[in-house]
Protein backbone atom coordinates (compact mmCIF):
# COMPACT_ATOMS: atom_id res chain seq x y z
CA UNK A 1 0.00 0.00 0.00
CA UNK A 2 1.05 3.51 -0.91
CA UNK A 3 1.77 5.69 1.76
CA UNK A 4 0.01 9.48 1.42
CA UNK A 5 2.15 12.40 2.56
CA UNK A 6 0.99 14.48 4.95
CA UNK A 7 1.93 18.48 5.33
CA UNK A 8 1.54 19.83 8.54
CA UNK A 9 2.06 24.42 9.11
CA UNK A 10 5.70 24.01 8.65
CA UNK A 11 5.39 22.03 5.69
CA UNK A 12 3.21 24.50 4.15
CA UNK A 13 5.56 28.35 4.89
CA UNK A 14 8.24 25.97 3.43
CA UNK A 15 6.23 24.90 0.51
CA UNK A 16 4.37 28.13 -0.29
CA UNK A 17 7.35 30.20 0.88
CA UNK A 18 4.94 32.19 3.59
CA UNK A 19 5.14 33.08 7.34
CA UNK A 20 3.20 31.39 9.81
CA UNK A 21 0.76 33.88 10.13
CA UNK A 22 0.44 34.05 6.12
CA UNK A 23 -0.15 30.04 6.23
CA UNK A 24 -2.75 30.71 9.20
CA UNK A 25 -4.61 33.34 6.61
CA UNK A 26 -4.21 30.34 3.78
CA UNK A 27 -5.79 27.50 5.75
CA UNK A 28 -8.30 29.93 7.25
CA UNK A 29 -9.45 30.63 3.32
CA UNK A 30 -12.94 28.92 2.53
CA UNK A 31 -11.14 27.51 -0.86
CA UNK A 32 -8.49 25.92 1.29
CA UNK A 33 -8.40 22.08 1.45
CA UNK A 34 -10.31 20.86 5.16
CA UNK A 35 -7.40 19.48 7.25
CA UNK A 36 -7.15 15.83 7.82
CA UNK A 37 -6.98 15.82 11.29
CA UNK A 38 -6.03 18.09 13.82
CA UNK A 39 -3.67 16.79 16.15
CA UNK A 40 -1.70 18.66 18.81
CA UNK A 41 0.58 19.93 17.34
CA UNK A 42 -1.92 21.19 14.78
CA UNK A 43 -3.59 20.82 11.84
CA UNK A 44 -2.71 18.66 8.42
CA UNK A 45 -3.33 18.17 5.35
CA UNK A 46 -3.29 15.62 2.35
CA UNK A 47 -0.41 16.49 0.61
CA UNK A 48 -1.88 15.98 -2.74
CA UNK A 49 -4.83 18.11 -1.49
CA UNK A 50 -2.73 21.23 -1.11
CA UNK A 51 -0.83 20.81 -4.18
CA UNK A 52 -3.78 20.60 -6.50
CA UNK A 53 -5.09 23.60 -4.41
CA UNK A 54 -1.45 25.64 -5.61
CA UNK A 55 -1.80 24.36 -8.91
CA UNK A 56 -5.69 26.18 -9.02
CA UNK A 57 -4.98 29.42 -6.90
CA UNK A 58 -1.26 30.20 -6.79
CA UNK A 59 0.19 28.02 -10.22
CA UNK A 60 3.30 30.00 -10.82
CA UNK A 61 4.56 27.98 -7.86
CA UNK A 62 2.96 24.74 -8.60
CA UNK A 63 5.94 25.43 -11.56
CA UNK A 64 8.66 26.04 -8.94
CA UNK A 65 8.81 30.32 -9.24
CA UNK A 66 8.68 32.22 -6.46
CA UNK A 67 6.11 34.91 -7.85
CA UNK A 68 3.76 35.36 -10.37
CA UNK A 69 5.04 36.35 -13.90
CA UNK A 70 4.51 39.91 -14.37
CA UNK A 71 1.11 41.25 -16.10
CA UNK A 72 1.42 41.38 -20.26
CA UNK A 73 0.73 44.46 -21.94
Amino acid sequence: MARRKLYGSAELQERLGVSRVRVVQLTSRSDFPEPVDRLAGGAVWWAEDVERWIEEHQPWKARGADEPPPPED
